[in-house]
């Protein structure tokens, strides 16, 4: 058997902070109305639809319920920009570590993201 991730779908009620969260990251996003009058942005980055889906409410676990990890280049600066957008809160800095340079912070919704530099 064999397995590919082909989409990853984030439900948010901070659609406009977690665009500008990702779109820091690297995501280039495309948006479309859906039937019960919400809507969706999109990203297509090798093969694997990142969609953030706007809905009115959530909670926020105080444990994150989502954890993504990304390779991206410059990870001083875009842990910077990250810090800009509201909702943010860096983790653990930009720190050397055996396996490279990383750092965790979280999105506007609370999701764990670790980035990591190539």
């Amino acid at each position: 058997m064999s397995l590919l991730i082909t989409s990853i779908t984030i439900n948010t009620p901070h659609l406009q902070d977690m665009l500008g969260f990702y779109g820091i990251i690297g995501f280039q996003f495309t948006a479309s109305k859906v039937d019960k009058g919400s809507e969706v942005h999109r990203a297509l980055h090798n093969g694997v639809e990142f969609s953030l889906y706007s809905i009115r409410n959530a909670q926020k676990a105080q444990i994150p319920s989502l954890q993504l990890g990304f390779r991206i280049t410059d990870l001083e600066r875009t842990v910077g920009e990250l810090m800009k957008i509201p909702g943010s809160m860096c983790i653990l800095d930009p720190t050397e570590m055996p396996d490279g340079k990383k750092a965790i912070v979280l999105d506007p919704d609370g999701h764990s993201i670790e980035l990591c530099e190539i």
